[in-house]
């Protein structure tokens, strides 16, 4: 297995279990656990995924909400999207009935792509 395969293994094992240890990761994935450190390292600059340390809970995570086979907006549509809902909950220029603006919502919610704040380890 390339490591682009192991990468996108370690993203569907997160996504389904939500969390798992990194030795885990290792003996699922039949590599050391060093290099599934250095695989999380790299997915967590493009993917919301983050470490958290610790005896019981510690171990590599995935932000509530995020799925690989969704399909999400660019940035660039993301924050469209976001900056017209600011304008219409603010009852700024654009005239939005409560429905359209509640439609808004659930478009961010389900299209944005959840970040991590300053590419934290812990959220």
């Amino acid at each position: 297995m390339g490591t682009a395969d192991r990468r996108s293994a370690i993203l569907k094992i997160l996504c389904n279990r939500r969390y798992e240890k990194m030795s885990n990761l290792a003996e699922e994935l039949g590599v050391s656990e060093r290099t599934i450190r250095r695989d999380i390292e790299a997915l967590s600059y493009t993917e919301p995924i983050y470490t958290r340390q610790g005896r019981y809970d510690g171990g590599v995570y995935v932000l509530d909400g995020y799925y690989s086979k969704k399909m999400y907006l660019s940035e660039e549509e993301g924050d469209f999207i976001k900056n017209v809902y600011k304008s219409a909950s603010s009852n700024g220029t654009y005239q939005f009935l409560f429905d359209e603006v509640r439609m808004l919502e659930k478009i961010i919610k389900t299209y944005v792509k959840p970040e991590i704040e300053n590419n934290k380890s812990v959220p």
